[in-house]
């Protein structure tokens, strides 16, 4: 198996992926292509417990955890409206985006913001004393991934996983 049939589908469409570094104010690294928090970055975290994605969608492929944010105090956009008219029915100060000081720009830079064709109408500013992350355990199958990482990362989880001819098995993670 080699780093590409992590992400086939990737290759079908003539794409690649990649380990993309840091950015919105995180400090993990997350996949180019399905978006997963970096195996090595999960296994480093001191504490996370694993969500479960629904089994609708292959269980278990996917899990999501809460990944302690080491900068709390800092300042994200946290809601973003694209409407003509301020958002009614919340408890937070929605600021219009031709409204925002060069410092919030900075921070609505950083969050991505500035990604898109269009910005938006109004946005509001917190805190965040977690970030929400998912992880895709066909990442366990990359050849390059250290078996410390995975085993880490299986008994965190509760579950083993092998992958075989493209197919996964899992098992009840030893402990």
């Amino acid at each position: 198996m080699s780093t590409q049939d992590v992400h086939p589908d990737a290759t079908v469409r003539g794409r690649t992926w990649s380990w993309r570094e840091p950015e919105r104010g995180e400090h993990f690294r997350r996949c180019s292509w399905c978006g997963s928090i970096h195996p090595e970055d999960l296994a480093a975290e001191p504490s996370w417990l694993p969500e479960w994605a629904d089994q609708k969608y292959g269980w278990p492929h996917k899990f999501y955890v809460d990944v302690t944010n080491q900068d709390p105090e800092r300042l994200y956009v946290i809601g973003s409206s694209w409407g003509p008219s301020v958002p009614t029915g919340y408890t937070v100060e929605w600021i219009a985006w031709d409204a925002l000081t060069p410092d919030q720009l900075e921070v609505a830079r950083r969050d991505g913001y500035f990604d898109r064709d269009r910005t938006p109408s109004f946005v509001y500013f917190g805190t965040r004393p977690k970030h929400h992350a998912k992880f895709y355990t066909i990442h366990l199958s990359d050849p390059e991934l250290d078996e410390a990482v995975k085993h880490t990362i299986e008994q965190r989880s509760g579950l083993a996983f092998d992958f075989e001819d493209g197919r996964v098995r899992w098992r009840r993670a030893e402990t």
